[in-house]
């Protein structure tokens, strides 16, 4: 969270410079208020009781190929806080737009340091009661299975509601952000192409346009003009 605090952004400085209004909807509660609040700690109980009762459900009453019991407390508190930090981690590259090298580094390193001390901690060298634990669970395909499981339910119906405001309702952010991705591919030099006869029919291009694929110019007017901000302050 603090890298992507620090390092993360929504568009580069030159356009942060050109398009002030990006500021105003932190400054009028749009991005943070009650509701976004309480939407977070909805997620948050949400998460938790997926993954505490479908890791429950995989790993009860469960052995492994040469009989051993796998529904052990030390087991499954370790299989749940394990999905947990991945599933979090996840959502954390998801929200990240601009990498840079310490986001790269804040989120898989994370990931990297939570196994590593998980091994220490679970060893021979420390003797607690998660001796070999950890192991255990890495071995098994019951894991394995709750693991990609956790994460297809809990994120799944994130990133597609992501894509759905990006294409319905997007934010002035997302807008600005298309901006930027326009004049970067403008200011790209251009191949000459050879263009080829096609034998079959030429190809019909869709007629659906989402803001994406518009043809018009770009949204530094809208931009410019504040309309979001004002329509986004009157809903709320």
């Amino acid at each position: 969270m603090l890298a992507i605090g620090i390092f993360d952004q929504d568009v580069d400085d030159k356009f942060s410079i050109k398009y002030p209004l990006l500021y105003t909807p932190g400054h009028v509660d749009l991005l943070f208020n009650k509701w976004e609040f309480l939407k977070s700690v909805g997620q948050g109980i949400l998460t938790s009781f997926t993954t505490f009762f479908i890791t429950y459900g995989a790993f009860k009453e469960s052995v492994d190929s040469e009989g051993v019991n796998l529904d052990s407390h030390e087991l499954f508190g370790c299989v749940v806080s394990t999905n947990l930090v991945l599933v979090v981690t996840a959502q954390a590259a998801l929200d990240t737009s601009y990498w840079t090298v310490f986001n790269h580094i804040a989120i898989w390193g994370s990931v990297a340091l939570y196994f590593a001390m998980t091994l220490v901690f679970n060893s021979r060298l420390l003797r607690l009661q998660y001796v070999g634990v950890f192991r255990k669970a890495l071995s098994t395909l019951v894991f394995w299975f709750s693991l990609p499981l956790v994460l297809t339910i809990l994120l799944v119906p994130i990133v597609a509601y992501r894509f759905y405001k990006l294409d319905v309702s997007p934010t002035l952010s997302d807008r600005c952000r298309y901006v930027q991705r326009q004049s970067m591919r403008r200011s790209k030099p251009v191949e000459p192409q050879i263009r080829r006869r096609s034998s079959t029919r030429k190809s019909r291009r869709s007629i659906r346009s989402g803001y994406a694929f518009s043809h018009q110019e770009g949204f530094g007017n809208l931009i410019t003009s504040g309309m979001l901000i004002k329509k986004s302050h009157d809903a709320g």
